[in-house]
């Protein structure tokens, strides 16, 4: 039962954080908000964000970021298995124009997600990494209103990881082109 309702409450908790950003007041900052896709396979493991820039000087945005990088449920012949990657990442970039439409986005990245899989048929473990990078990224704009970006986080990765046989603590660093690279498409405000 427990896993039939985490998805939609992670759906309101969504729905509810970006409506409160889309509805502030315009006071003359530039703002983002978009969608991404990383790792595009078709296998059920692409990971989906979705963020929020806004500028806090000229060419300078903060920048707020929800992503899942697994939501699966499984039922086979009655046994389940449920896995879930969510986490949170804010940092500061800088853009630097290229020319009339492309920009180059850098800056530092912090975040922190954790995960938990549990049933039938996988260990239960329960995961925590806390993280810092340097987002890499183009920024295509179409017009006023709407843009494409690319970009990537090479990281280093502090991690935790508790299951029913086993613990463990590792130090990692992390860039794996494949799964790291997100497609996002932006809608300017």
């Amino acid at each position: 039962m427990q896993s039939k309702i985490f998805p939609f409450l992670l759906a309101a908790l969504c729905a509810t954080s970006f409506s409160h950003l889309h509805a502030q007041a315009t006071d003359g900052k530039k703002r983002e908000l978009g969608i991404g896709l990383g790792g595009l396979n078709f296998d059920g493991s692409t990971a989906f964000n979705a963020f929020y820039k806004e500028e806090v000087k000229e060419n300078v945005y903060r920048r707020i970021e929800f992503f899942v990088s697994e939501l699966r449920f499984q039922n086979i012949d009655g046994r389940n298995a449920t896995n879930v990657n969510v986490g949170f990442s804010t940092g500061r970039e800088k853009r630097k124009t290229l020319d009339r439409k492309l920009q180059f986005l850098s800056g530092p990245v912090f975040s922190i997600n954790g995960g938990y899989a549990a049933g039938d048929l996988v260990e239960s473990r329960v995961n925590v990494n806390l993280g810092a990078g340097l987002a890499l990224g183009l920024q295509h704009s179409f017009n006023d209103l709407w843009a494409i970006n690319l970009q990537t986080v090479p990281s280093l990765y502090l991690a935790y990881s508790a299951g029913e046989f086993s613990r463990d603590v590792y130090f990692s660093i992390g860039f794996y082109v494949s799964s790291r690279v997100s497609l996002g498409i932006v809608r300017k405000f």
